[in-house]
């Protein structure tokens, strides 16, 4: 074959693979399109629950709320709030209104205040004398303090607010700050995330780039921040949120002339294993400095001698907890409150402690309040040299 023909053939050879692999990388283009516009479809009719918690006011969730400038919702109606507490509130609309209630303690908070056997039961258990008013749900800490301003306005006749707070509840505004709670035309509750700042006309426009957005945690108020720095550090945006949330109840309580106790928990970290109180060490001043009533009631736990009593698997307080807990709020209150002189007792609601299980003024062998065999609790004895118990005897090893 003549060069030029050889020639020929080799160009003709290379344009076909050329023209190959332009359609073969068009195709993979027109397929990558393609997925992105059906995912895009998909992601906009039917966002799932993660995204859809991101698209502010334009989400899909329905519920009970309107938006409010404060917390970021607040409820409609009473009718509204009772609908999303079916059942719950029930039992207490008759105070709405009576010209003689009773004395009420409302009580505000998670689960440790809300859960069945938790705070609020074991307070209905023990202080009779007063009406224990929780719906017992769990709500955002905004919604909490929103849902008590709204109850008070709405007439419930309280003596006393009872906020829970546990270290966990600052980590909520670690997540979304208050100026990103957004309520939907349902009446739902949406965050609307932190955009970044290049880039954020495509991530406000597309639900795909919405969508890795949100994955990379960079669409949070404190970005990076974990649970377990609440016991080392709790400062910036998530302190500013948390302080700025309860200033505005603390204006409704002035308004309503009614006091409010801020009850400071300690976690499970910080009850048996040392953790440090970095949350409540950051929130107590500036609640005490907004009026409230400050009860932080970790000297209880951590002199309590059988420390992993108080806790449940969950790490929820167990029934000992929750006496514990109830104990030091009587206690709190008794000595500042002129008003609490009829409450109980606080050490006939404290759970008796290991050592005080035994006969009065003598203490038990072991950490459970379970006396050792005789014989061994004897030969314990001769060992020691002294008054027939030995070092440490009272606690187990």
């Amino acid at each position: 074959m003549a060069v030029g023909g050889v020639a020929r053939v080799r160009v003709g050879a290379a344009v076909g693979r050329a023209r190959r692999v332009a359609l073969a990388a068009a195709g993979l283009a027109l397929t990558l399109a393609v997925g992105l516009a059906a995912g895009e479809v998909y992601l906009r009719v039917t966002p799932p629950g993660d995204l859809a918690q991101y698209l502010g006011a334009a989400g899909p969730q329905a519920g009970p709320f309107r938006p409010d400038p404060r917390y970021g919702a607040q409820y409609r109606s009473l009718d509204a709030l009772a609908a999303d507490n079916p059942g719950r509130l029930d039992p207490f609309r008759p105070l709405f209104g009576d010209p003689s209630p009773p004395r009420v303690w409302a009580f505000f908070g998670s689960s440790f205040a809300q859960a069945p056997g938790m705070l609020a039961d074991t307070t209905r258990e023990h202080v009779p004398r007063r009406t224990t008013f929780h719906l017992g749900k769990n709500e955002i800490v905004p919604v909490r303090l929103a849902q008590a301003e709204f109850l008070l306005d709405a007439g419930l006749p309280v003596e006393r607010v009872i906020v829970v707070v546990i270290p966990l509840d600052g980590y909520s505004f670690a997540l979304h700050g208050l100026d990103q709670v957004r309520v939907t035309a349902g009446g739902g509750l949406a965050y609307e995330p932190r955009l970044p700042s290049v880039g954020a006309g495509l991530v406000r426009e597309s639900r795909l780039a919405l969508k890795g957005w949100t994955q990379t945690g960079l669409h949070l108020n404190r970005p990076g921040y974990a649970t377990r720095q609440l016991n080392t550090r709790f400062d910036g945006a998530p302190l500013t949120d948390f302080t700025a949330a309860f200033g505005h109840f603390a204006e409704a309580l002035a308004r309503c002339r009614v006091p409010a106790t801020v009850l400071l928990l300690p976690n499970h970290e910080q009850v048996t294993r040392g953790a440090g109180f970095a949350f409540q060490d950051a929130v107590a001043p500036a609640l005490r400095q907004q009026g409230y009533d400050v009860c932080d009631v970790r000297a209880a736990f951590l002199d309590y001698p059988d420390k992993p009593g108080l806790f449940i698997p969950d790490k929820h307080f167990s029934p000992a907890g929750n006496r514990l807990l109830l104990a030091a709020l009587l206690r709190h209150l008794k000595a500042t409150d002129p008003r609490s002189a009829d409450l109980p007792d606080p050490d006939a609601v404290r759970p008796a402690a290991p050592l005080d299980r035994g006969r009065p003024g003598r203490p038990t062998d072991t950490a459970r309040g379970r006396q050792r065999p005789a014989r061994e609790r004897a030969g314990r004895g001769r060992r020691s040299g002294r008054d027939g118990r030995a070092p440490g005897a009272g606690v187990r090893p």
